[in-house]
């Protein structure tokens, strides 16, 4: 997981600004940010944990983070 966590927070450097106002993902009906999730992943907070996980869990959501902000 701290693999995962690591290049979250390494394409996240490199989203651009405007876009990271925008929603990443959604849980239990709440909206979050690029910048919230970042925050909650840097943070190693159980709330990170879980938008972590869910980014993971949509392996086609993860793999497009990963190509488009190498």
């Amino acid at each position: 997981m701290e693999k995962e966590r690591a290049k979250f927070l390494a394409a996240y450097a490199k989203v651009p600004e405007p876009l990271r106002d925008e929603i990443v993902v959604v849980i239990d009906g709440e909206t979050y940010t690029w910048t919230t999730a970042y925050l909650e992943i840097k943070e190693k907070t159980e709330l990170g944990k879980k938008i972590l996980n869910t980014l993971l869990n949509m392996k086609i959501v993860w793999k497009r983070i990963l190509v488009l902000f190498k």
